[in-house]
């Protein structure tokens, strides 16, 4: 197969225009063989190349390809470097990583380097939001005279823009794809299901796209239900562990069909190889930020995505793509949102803070507004991290060293100061693993973790009571998954939440002190790591009116339905969020606060003093009276 791939025969184009250029430009349709091929080139030709994706997904199942389809020794040769895996060596001459990786690598000075170096940003067109600073800084290294060669690549991308952007007349390779015909039809949009059923007893294999975790866990139901036996129905996102994940990479057992039920993981790089037909819904879940708060919302894809997703049926022989929307192809957007126009900026602010540069003199592709760094600015002069006249504080400098959500970083610093690190890393583990507090589907009553915490003022607490009952029973082996789901605990969070964890210990170990205090008392010990949590909560405080929550954005709002909190309180503090579910016709948004502490205000003037207001018409914490 990879003979016939049509990349392979503009392989002295690609080289001659890399040759001389500092910045090359490649446009390769779905099919053409760009990620894989292109990076084993470079290689070939004596560059050490590193190659940046998206995903972990992609980033670890394209390294394994690519050493296999070539005999190539990892991590030797060949390795992939992710934020929760490494497989390669400090000279493994073919890297895959995830742009996050590779950003923090840059910014902390470990980037690549050297005139046979080349640093390949592959599926540029997502634009997420590392993938966004890392051209801009990557770029800004290249101004200053540095050695390295960059070369990006995408199936569909606005090349001529992005020249202009990139300056000095770089050369553009455009490769034809080596799709099989795809034919496209459309449905109404609650046949997802019907499509995938019908193509399914006709002995498809299909792959279908759904815009997240919850919306996957039904479907998957709903087929398995309806096809029984005949079919092999594989979820696909981004919390599975690898295992998980790679499963649906392997053949149908004979005699069965393999449905793979996606979220976005699935639509670049990867490539499923027995897919025939894809079945898309159109819209994926998203985050932006709407009167300043963070939320997921469900969007129409852009037709730049439809075609990429298309391309997952036409790999191994003519197949067939199925869009179930009432939104059409000319209504959508030609591409999507880049994530820097959408989301919160406050950790690429205090990232290039720590580097001595202001985000808004950076030069972006998308260049972000300026409200939303001041926005990011002033989450972070809050937290203690930024000084009014944008320097870093001595607490930001600590945060900016720690490959967290600034949120969580702050925590951490806090916590050196009380003893606390191990338990407030747990509980950020937690919280960035996912909510490991489970909640059976259809059940009427409390929740089983509640009986694991008599914690009734703070979910960050109950967090961490929850995390200690279930921490010995991994021991049991085996056995390990399922006592912690009886026990109440949601077993995969709770394990990713255990790797996350040590890799922030890891990563903190010579930044941050780790030795644990002793208490006199276990309430003692239970008010330091409160404490610290609270450091990194000080910037969403809630009063309680009429029934609910009121902070700093227009919007009332009510606890998480799975809180430890009970009863009503005057006081809180936690994470805003919304969250957009339902069918279009029928779609809501829901606007809680998660992760939420019972506080006195008192309690936060002492945390952040630089927060407090006094005035005739009263006493301001963050804007919001309190006294």
């Amino acid at each position: 197969m990879e003979s016939t791939l049509p990349i392979l025969r503009y392989r002295r184009v690609i080289l001659d225009a890399v040759a001389p250029a500092k910045v090359t430009i490649i446009t390769a349709e779905t099919g053409a063989g760009k990620s894989t091929m292109v990076p084993m080139m470079l290689y070939g030709a004596g560059y050490r190349v590193v190659v940046t994706q998206p995903r972990r997904l992609a980033a670890r199942s394209l390294a394994e390809y690519v050493a296999k389809g070539h005999g190539l020794a990892m991590p030797a040769i060949v390795g992939y470097h992710t934020g929760e895996e490494r497989v390669a060596l400090p000279n493994t001459p073919l890297l895959y990583c995830t742009d996050g990786l590779q950003l923090v690598r840059e910014l902390v000075g470990h980037g690549i380097e050297g005139r046979e170096t080349i640093l390949v940003l592959d599926e540029i067109h997502e634009w997420n939001l590392n993938l966004e600073v890392l051209l801009a800084w990557t770029l800004r290294r290249l101004e200053a005279g540095e050695q390295f060669k960059l070369v990006l690549m995408s199936a569909t991308m606005d090349t001529e823009r992005l020249a202009a952007f990139v300056g000095g007349n770089p050369p553009v390779v455009r490769v034809p794809g080596r799709l099989f015909p795809v034919k496209r039809l459309t449905a109404k949009r609650d046949e997802v299901a019907a499509q995938a059923i019908a193509f399914a007893h006709r002995g498809e294999n299909v792959l279908v796209f759904q815009p997240g975790k919850a919306e996957i866990g039904r479907l998957c139901r709903t087929l398995e239900a309806k096809l029984g036996p005949k079919a092999w129905v594989l979820p696909l996102h981004g919390e599975l562990g690898p295992e998980e994940q790679q499963i649906c990479f392997e053949p149908a057992p004979d005699g069965k069909v393999k449905i793979v039920v996606a979220t976005n993981v699935a639509q670049t790089s990867v490539t499923i190889p027995d897919i025939t037909v894809v079945v898309d819904d159109g819209i994926e879940r998203r985050s932006e930020v709407i009167d300043g708060i963070q939320g997921l919302y469900l969007r129409p894809i852009s037709q730049a995505d439809v075609d990429q997703r298309a391309g997952r049926a036409g790999r191994v022989r003519e197949g067939t793509y199925v869009l179930c929307s009432d939104v059409k192809m000319e209504a959508r957007p030609a591409y999507s949102v880049p994530e820097i126009l959408r989301l919160r900026l406050d950790q690429v602010v205090l990232r290039l803070a720590a580097q001595g540069v202001d985000a808004g003199d950076l030069r972006f592709f998308h260049s972000p507004k300026s409200e939303d760094i001041e926005e990011a600015k002033r989450m972070l002069i809050a937290l203690g991290a930024m000084t009014l006249t944008d320097g870093l504080t001595l607490i930001g400098q600590r945060m900016s060293e720690l490959p967290l959500n600034v949120r969580y970083a702050r925590m951490l610093v806090a916590a050196e100061l009380l003893g606390v690190v191990p338990q407030v890393a747990a509980i950020a583990a937690c919280l960035e693993a996912g909510d490991i507090r489970g909640r059976p589907r259809e059940s009427k009553g409390p929740p089983a973790w509640r009986r694991l915490t008599s914690e009734a003022k703070s979910d960050l607490l109950a967090l961490y009571d929850v995390w200690k009952f279930g921490k010995p029973l991994l021991q049991t082996g085996r056995q390990a998954e399922a006592l912690l789901e009886r026990a109440g605990i949601f077993s995969r969070n709770f394990l990713r939440a255990e790797e996350v964890r040590d890799k922030i210990l890891t990563a903190i170990e010579r930044r941050i002190e780790v030795t644990e205090k002793k208490f006199r008392t276990p309430q003692a010990e239970r008010e330091a790591i409160l404490q610290a949590c609270l450091a990194g909560f000080v910037d969403h405080l809630f009063c309680l009116e009429a029934g609910l929550y009121r902070g700093n954005d227009p919007h009332p709002r009510k606890l998480d339905g799975n809180t430890a909190l009970v009863g009503h309180h005057p006081w809180i503090v936690g994470v805003p969020r919304d969250f957009e579910s339902g069918p279009a016709e029928k779609r809501s948004i829901q606007r809680l606060v998660s992760t939420a502490t019972v506080v006195e205000p008192k309690r936060l003037m002492d945390i952040a003093p630089h927060l407090v207001e006094h005035g005739a018409e009263g006493t301001f914490f963050n804007g919001r009276r309190v006294a």
